[in-house]
């Protein structure tokens, strides 16, 4: 069943379920306020009847005195009985009632009853006002009737303003139903559309959002593709040319084996760091291995395996570590960020290559400085994208790794040029500090 279907026929169940609830109460509620009513004013007749009993002293008029004073003074059906055994009644009293006037189980059944007993001398007078309970019912029916009108009349009115609700609702929802199937079958970002002020606004500007996001994923995985199969032709043509070579005699062996190897291995690094990269994306964020870590034990372990490494450069490798604080992290990909940075570093640096810490007050940077030649602001903006290739760089993917993971420990990075060289500065979020122990500075 359609939403605008669904939420018209609730509508009306809910004012059906209203109006039965609101007529049982009705009946109940003035039922019990008729009787109230009634019974309060034959009470005021019953207390009148009694007052004129106060003057009545002569038991021999007491015939005369009942027909002529008392029973006039009230509307109700009258019966009194004196000493048990003779009843006046009034004259137009059903003959039925007179027939059963002493028969409390009969008058209870078929009449409301308010009875008093006055005393007169040695006489006793059994007072007895009654009122048929039909009468109630009467009343009840046109209330009823009275209340079914009205109700009919509301429910139209209301029925007619529900449907007006309904459209409201609905129509929203249908238009984001087409709003879907249009990106779907074109792939074209929608506008937002839907101003109602409320959830459904908000559907429109997320599935507007999320259209967007498609869009941009769709490109990014299309120039990916295009940026990969372009990196890849130019080693696996080097390594076809000069392979055809050699079989031409055109190239000596020693001389098609250095570039064979060359380009054989360029291309090993390109696709392991497509690879990595693919990895890195496809991954959720549960796929990383986060737990608590000390950063300055994990850089000064990072420092230990570097160190080496840059030696072997002729390059001076400085760690200077402020206080040390306890980071989210994944060791294996933080290493691997780092060290895609680093060996950059050494490709570019003239004598010194830093790592540096900083601690504030919700932050930890961890500068990565080399004493290579400054970023081309040109380049700078474009430095972490795919395949992007500033001056002696390789696959163009080293960076656009570093983003991806320090991205995913909810961190920045950004590459700075300062006074005499470049940093790369990296920005996480700790958990706790500690002043358990501080580096001021330690040379390799």
């Amino acid at each position: 069943m359609r939403l605008d279907r669904k939420l018209f026929w609730s509508y009306i169940v809910i004012i059906l379920i209203a109006i039965s609830t609101s007529f049982t109460l009705f009946t109940v509620a003035s039922n019990q306020f008729l009787t109230y009513r009634l019974v309060d004013t034959m009470k005021k007749e019953l207390s009148l009847i009694e007052e004129n009993f106060g003057f009545y002293s002569d038991n021999s008029q007491i015939a005369p005195f009942i027909t002529q004073n008392i029973m006039s003074l009230v509307e109700s059906n009258l019966i009194i009985i004196v000493d048990g055994d003779t009843v006046f009644t009034q004259s137009n009293t059903s003959k039925e009632l007179t027939e059963h006037a002493m028969d409390l189980s009969y008058l209870d059944k078929h009449y409301i009853r308010v009875s008093t007993r006055v005393i007169i001398g040695s006489r006793t007078f059994d007072i007895m006002l009654l009122s048929e309970k039909g009468s109630i019912s009467e009343l009840n029916q046109l209330n009823l009737s009275i209340l079914f009108i009205t109700s009919l009349v509301s429910m139209l009115i209301a029925a007619f303003f529900g449907v007006y609700v309904q459209n409201n609702i609905s129509r929203p929802i249908h238009l984001l139903r087409n709003k879907v199937r249009a990106f779907q079958e074109s792939l074209e970002v929608p506008e937002v559309t839907i101003y109602t002020g409320d959830e459904i606004q908000e559907l429109d500007e997320d599935i507007v959002r999320m259209a967007k996001s498609i869009v941009n994923n769709d490109r990014k995985r299309k120039a990916f593709f295009e940026n990969t199969s372009h990196e890849l032709k130019t080693p696996l043509m080097n390594i076809r040319g000069y392979a055809e070579g050699l079989k031409d005699g055109i190239f000596s062996i020693d001389e098609a084996a250095e570039v064979i190897s060359q380009e054989s291995e360029s291309l090993r690094t390109l696709v392991e760091s497509i690879l990595y990269l693919s990895k890195l994306e496809d991954a959720t964020h549960d796929r990383y291995q986060l737990q608590l870590v000390d950063l300055n034990e994990f850089l000064q372990g990072f420092y230990d395996k570097m160190a080496g490494i840059i030696a072997d450069k002729n390059l001076q490798f400085n760690l200077n570590l402020d206080k040390t604080v306890q980071v989210q992290m994944d060791d294996d990909k933080m290493i691997r960020a780092l060290s895609n940075i680093i060996t950059n570093a050494i490709r570019y640096a003239k004598e010194k290559i830093s790592i540096q810490t900083v601690v504030d007050q919700s932050m930890v940077e961890i500068r990565l400085f080399n004493d290579g030649p400054q970023i081309s602001e040109a380049d700078l903006p474009y430095l972490f994208d795919r395949f992007y290739k500033g001056d002696k760089g390789q696959s163009g993917l080293g960076l656009s790794i570093v983003q991806s993971i320090i991205n995913a420990h909810n961190g920045t990075v950004e590459a700075l040029n300062v006074e005499e060289g470049v940093c790369m500065s990296i920005k996480l979020p700790y958990v706790a500090s500690s002043s358990k122990w501080r580096l001021n500075e330690k040379k390799s």
